[in-house]
């Protein structure tokens, strides 16, 4: 049986009205299909993965695609991508009617029935798939009964079905490791178009879930729980991402520096190896900033750093839950300077209690940081997240809603629609408008030879 993954999501990301567009090109691999992908071949099945961030797909290819294939597979996001998979699966069907489409990702957990109905879909699968994805496909496959496969929604002529939940995957080591040469004809490492990243790029995890709870953010729907893979268990991984030919790596976990002393071991593996790869730090808490971890990560040949600023005030990060300090941003972001790191941060704008002061003093502070790149979001109720379900509760959002931007006239936070979305485009030229920011990065570029920020500057703006 061949199986055929297509990956979907959303591939542009709008800054502000002035219709400044950052295209997400190829940045990293669809890991999730990439484990599915693995599992599947070691049971006997022949497994392609079609990333739509890397190449088009126009009629005659998907056509040409699913001759080739039994089964499709999509990932579903919830928000703006939905309108691309549902058009991608009734093209699906419009060109084979019978070709059974299964579904999973971060949205089947928030709405699976409709996922299932939307996508016109057989299956609709809820949460980890690593320990079902083989039944489903046999289910699929006439080989035996839906209703004996766990974590599944499926219909049954007019109905909608489902099962008992699937265990949750105690044992992160167990799981076999992403199948990366069913991508190998991809590039990865790019942000906003260009190409960051040196050589072939490849991402790893060593967690699922998060052991924090920012009110914002739904991870906790979707991975509940934190769970962490043992240092050597991710240390064999990394030794066949070197001998596959990687150049770079990117930890893609919410908060890799979380557990420090493991951090460190990693980064005392990948030192010993001695490999000079780069490594990416997709996502760090600055309460991670400690000089000997640090110092060991530019050792070990870390390029980029991400941090989760948020706010320049810390009346806001206490409403969000976010458990650090300004001084602790300050210090962070100052120590990864130090490292020669590129430093970059993110921002939310219009929490339902911030005025236009919190605004400007964020707006400030980012500046006063010296990133190497800033990214500044309106703020919006995001499905499964601490302050959706706040509103839902108070009912000032609907359950269908899945992300919404403030709405002062629904009692949702002190600024519209229009007016926050022009504010978030401001703040992005007055940061990267500001002649002290090409100063510094022109610099840089000619000290490091490294040309890429000022490049991609250039190429948004």
């Amino acid at each position: 049986m061949k199986v055929l993954f297509i990956y979907s999501p959303i591939q542009k990301l709008e800054l502000g009205p002035q219709n400044i567009l950052i295209k997400k090109g190829s940045h990293a691999p669809p890991l999730g299909l990439l484990y599915l992908g693995r599992i599947l071949e070691d049971s006997g099945y022949d497994v392609k993965i079609i990333d739509l961030l890397c190449e088009d797909m126009p009629d005659e290819k998907l056509k040409q695609n699913l001759q080739s294939a039994d089964v499709v597979g999509m990932t579903l996001y919830s928000g703006l991508s939905l309108k691309l998979t549902r058009e991608l699966a009734n093209k699906i069907k419009e060109i084979d009617p019978d070709m059974p489409i299964m579904v999973g990702g971060p949205h089947t957990c928030f709405r699976p029935e409709q996922a299932l109905i939307n996508h016109n879909a057989e299956l609709c699968a809820v949460r980890e798939a690593e320990t079902t994805i083989v039944p489903i496909v046999e289910a699929i496959a006439g080989k035996r009964k839906y209703s004996t496969v766990p974590g599944i929604y499926y219909k049954e002529g007019d109905t909608i079905k489902h099962t008992k939940p699937a265990e949750q995957i105690k044992d992160l080591d167990s799981i076999l490791f992403p199948a990366r040469h069913l991508v190998e004809h991809y590039d990865y490492g790019y942000v906003s178009g260009i190409k960051y990243s040196t050589g072939k790029t490849t991402s790893i995890v060593s967690t699922r879930g998060c052991n924090h709870s920012c009110k914002f953010c739904g991870l906790h729907y979707v991975t509940p729980g934190y769970r962490r893979r043992s240092v050597e268990n991710i240390n064999q991984e990394i030794d066949e991402i070197i001998d596959q030919g990687y150049q770079t790596i990117q930890f893609a976990d919410d908060n890799f520096l979380q557990i420090k002393k493991d951090a460190e071991k990693i980064m005392d593996h990948i030192i010993e190896k001695d490999a000079g790869i780069k490594i990416w730090v997709e996502q760090a808490r600055v309460d991670s900033a400690e000089r000997g971890l640090y110092t060991k990560m530019k050792k070990a040949g870390v390029d980029t750093i991400y941090f989760g600023i948020e706010s320049g005030n810390q009346d806001i990060l206490d409403y969000y839950n976010k458990r650090i300090t300004i001084e602790q941003i300050e210090k962070a972001v100052k120590l990864s300077k130090e490292m020669g790191f590129i430093v970059t941060g993110s921002f939310i704008f219009g929490a339902p209690i911030e005025t236009k002061e919190h605004l400007e003093n964020t707006k400030k502070f980012a500046k006063k940081l010296h990133l190497d790149a800033a990214y500044f979001y309106p703020f919006n109720y995001r499905i499964g997240s601490p302050i959706w379900n706040d509103a839902v509760a108070k009912g000032l959002i609907d359950k269908e809603e899945f992300f919404l931007l403030p709405n002062p006239e629904r009692g949702l936070g002190n600024f519209d629609e229009k007016w926050l979305v022009n504010y978030v485009d401001k703040a992005h030229k007055s940061f990267y408008f500001d002649p002290r920011f090409w100063v510094r990065q022109f610099f840089r570029a000619v000290t490091k030879n490294d040309w890429r920020i000022l490049k991609q500057t250039f190429d948004i703006f």
